[in-house]
């Protein structure tokens, strides 16, 4: 169970933590905060996490007999001082998983884990295992991949890290390893639908157009705004079928929540709305009872015969003039979501019924490019809108699934998540979308519709969202989110804790229910733990300005 051995337990040792003295050969760094070690204990080795280091010599102590001479800045003869490093152990679990019901002798070895093979005694499963994914590696042991389980994911993700943290990088590593879910016979595909607000995502589009790989069967396509599909030829002759347009269709919400949604998007809630949206609500069943239309093809087609349901509530004094006019001008923000972007009117898959059904039953990724490539001009509340009428179509498909019998699954991952589920202190202006998330993360788990969250800012996440997740994958942090992190996942030990501003680029930390262990891991993801390269965020500014403006003479 364990290899090298980095050093001696002191005596004082609990059954919750103990002491030792590292080798010369583990000073200086390669044991360090947050690593796993094992105890060599006289019955079973015993797992424990180093919470802390303490560097000791005795030729610098306060008051010792060197003092006058550091004082004179005296050389002193160092190699012949006593030196060490203490090694603080928090004991987690014995090995096999077991309670530590004995603290461990004076004289005990800790020594490196020797994981090769060893998975079963430590996760309690093995490489291969049906619906395990092995991400990353256990910090310290490069070759030392850790075990998720696919059965927690219904339980909610989230994903934090500042820019620069390898947040994207990683959260490219856990897609991958969702796409090829082990199942003891072959691979299959965990559906997704990604909300990619910088292109962190499309190099697997890509990757699946060349035939890259087996990941999701090469069923990955990305989804641009319809105003930008039809500029893009390039892209459709590139990509083919793995482009499409990213449209709408109006059918997939009800009655009642279309008027809300309206009145939403343009004022940002439906707080004092109540008249406004009642009388669009039977302005839209009017003009459908008059046309025989369904509510999308009046909003596509006929929408002046809306405009004639609402003058008829106004002369019938239904409806106040005043709240009329504010219907218009709400109307008139929602119809250039038609006139300049096409998302109604643009075929696509998201405007198809069975679209969902296709993706749980087949497996596959949809990418929804919210970048600058994907979204040329398009403000943040239509990129809101786009993401909440997918949510309420979600939460209302998966909820017919549950109701009908049926079992299927799906995750709807989120990045820049404060964007569309923002807490009251982010001053995002605008949360349209905010209540579906909600509904999602309180009753999505019952349905199999499961959230990823991704978020540089989590305290800016709603708290409520937040806290419905059971997984967290931590990358470095900005210091003003440390509180608040520690305090959602339920807190940290202190020696991760302490990291978290801190962590190197790759380095996180995993916690919750995906783990396989019931304490938090320091891992580390690789380029060798991606398949697909990743070219999102490369520059290239001094070689762009070279080839502009030409090498100086």
């Amino acid at each position: 169970m364990t290899s090298e051995v980095m050093g001696t337990v002191l005596s004082g040792a609990t059954t919750q933590q103990a002491a030792a003295q590292l080798r010369e050969a583990a000073e200086r760094g390669r044991v360090f905060e947050g690593m796993l070690l094992a105890i060599e204990n006289a019955s079973r080795p015993i797992l424990a996490r180093v919470s802390a280091i303490v560097p000791y010599n005795a030729f610098y102590t306060e008051g010792d007999a060197w003092s006058e001479a550091r004082r004179r800045g005296m050389q002193i003869p160092e190699e012949v001082a006593r030196r060490y490093e203490i090694a603080t152990l928090e004991l987690l679990t014995e090995i096999p998983r077991g309670e530590v019901k004995h603290p461990p002798m004076p004289g005990a070895h800790v020594a490196l884990l020797d994981l090769k093979g060893k998975e079963k005694e430590i996760y309690g499963v093995a490489k291969g295992d049906a619906g395990i994914l092995w991400l990353g590696s256990l910090a310290g042991y490069p070759e030392a991949p850790v075990p998720l389980d696919i059965e927690a994911i219904p339980m909610h993700v989230a994903i934090f890290g500042v820019t620069g943290s390898g947040k994207s990088y990683d959260s490219g590593a856990l897609i991958e390893r969702l796409m090829t879910v082990p199942t003891g016979k072959g691979v299959l595909c965990f559906p997704m639908i990604i909300v990619d607000a910088h292109g962190d995502y499309l190099d697997y589009v890509e990757a699946a157009a060349r035939g890259q790989g087996n990941l999701a069967g090469g069923r990955v396509t990305r989804y641009i705004f319809p105003h930008q599909f039809d500029r893009r030829a390039d892209l459709r002759r590139d990509l083919g079928s793995k482009i499409q347009p990213l449209s709408v269709h109006l059918d997939g919400l009800g009655r009642r929540e279309i008027a809300e949604t309206i009145m939403e998007f343009y004022k940002g809630s439906v707080e004092g709305a109540e008249l406004q949206v009642a009388g669009l609500d039977r302005a839209i069943e009017d003009a459908m009872e008059l046309t025989g239309l369904s509510q999308h093809d009046l909003f596509t087609h006929k929408r002046e015969e809306i405009t004639r349901a609402l003058d008829s509530q106004v002369t019938s004094k239904m409806l106040h003039d005043q709240t009329r006019k504010a219907i218009d001008r709400a109307l008139g923000r929602f119809y250039d979501l038609e006139d300049s972007y096409h998302l109604f009117s643009k075929k696509s898959d998201f405007q198809n019924e069975v679209f969902v059904d296709e993706m749980t039953r087949k497996g596959g990724v949809a990418i929804l490019d919210f970048s600058a490539d994907g979204a040329p001009g398009v403000e943040l509340p239509v990129k809101q809108f786009v993401m909440s009428f997918i949510a309420a179509t979600l939460f209302r498909k998966f909820s017919d699934y549950k109701t009908s019998g049926q079992t299927r699954f799906m995750a709807f991952m989120i990045e820049e998540a404060q964007n569309f589920a923002p807490d009251a202190s982010y001053p995002v202006g605008s949360s349209l979308g905010h209540s579906k998330l909600s509904a999602i993360a309180t009753q999505g788990r019952k349905f199999g519709l499961s959230l990823i969250l991704i978020s540089q800012r989590p305290s800016f996440v709603d708290r409520i969202v937040l806290s419905m997740c059971n997984t967290f994958l931590i990358h470095r942090l900005s210091p003003e989110d440390v509180a608040f992190v520690r305090n959602v996942t339920g807190g940290l030990p202190a020696s991760l804790a302490s990291r978290l501003t801190t962590l190197d680029r790759g380095n996180l930390i995993l916690t919750g229910q995906m783990s396989r262990v019931p304490f938090p891991l320091l891992l580390r993801i690789t380029p060798r733990d991606r398949t697909v390269a990743h070219t999102a965020g490369k520059t290239e500014v001094l070689s762009t300005l070279t080839t502009l403006q030409g090498e100086s003479p």
